[in-house]
C-alpha cells in the first residue's frame, strides 16, 4: 500500500522590505530630470506630479524588480537661494517653538512662586495681566 507523501504545508515566502533609494528632481527646460545617484541612472518627467512615479519606474527597471520592491524618496530641487531661505525659516520656526515652551515653563514657575508665597488667584492674575482662570490653568499644568 502506498502512503500519501504530499506535503500540505505551503512554502513560506519572506517578503523582503522594499529597497530604499533616494532621487533628486531638477527642472531641465520644460521637463524634470529625475536622477537616482545610487543607481547611476535617471529618467524624465513632464510634470511635478509625474516625478515620483517616474523615479519608482526607473529604479524598478534598473534593478529588474517589481515597482513594489523599491521605496524611492524624491527631493525636488528648485533654486539654491530659495531652498536656503526655506531652511532658514524652518530653523527659525523650530527655535520659536523651543522659546515658546521655555516661556510657558517660566510662566508656570512664576505662578507657582507667587501662589507659594501666599498670593491669591486675584492678586497673581492682576500682577501678570491674566484671568483667575488662566492662573489656575498655569498652576495645574505646573503640578502635572
Amino acid at each position: 500500500m502506498r502512503e500519501n507523501m504530499t506535503d500540505t504545508t505551503a512554502p513560506q515566502l519572506s517578503a523582503a522590505a522594499p529597497r530604499k533609494i533616494d532621487a533628486v528632481a531638477t527642472r531641465d527646460g520644460r521637463w524634470w530630470l529625475v536622477t537616482l545617484p545610487e543607481l547611476g541612472t535617471a529618467g524624465q518627467a513632464r510634470s511635478v506630479r509625474e516625478i515620483s512615479a517616474v523615479a519608482v519606474e526607473v529604479a524598478a527597471l534598473w534593478l529588474d524588480v517589481p515597482e513594489e520592491a523599491v521605496d524611492v524618496t524624491v527631493r525636488v530641487h528648485v533654486d539654491d537661494e530659495a531652498e536656503a531661505l526655506w531652511e532658514q525659516a524652518r530653523q527659525l520656526e523650530a527655535e520659536v517653538r523651543r522659546r515658546e515652551q521655555e516661556a510657558a515653563a517660566l510662566r508656570r514657575r512664576a505662578v507657582r512662586l507667587a501662589r507659594d508665597a501666599g498670593y491669591t488667584l486675584d492678586a497673581v492674575g492682576a500682577a501678570f495681566h491674566v484671568t483667575q482662570q488662566r492662573v489656575q490653568q498655569l498652576a495645574k499644568s505646573d503640578a502635572a
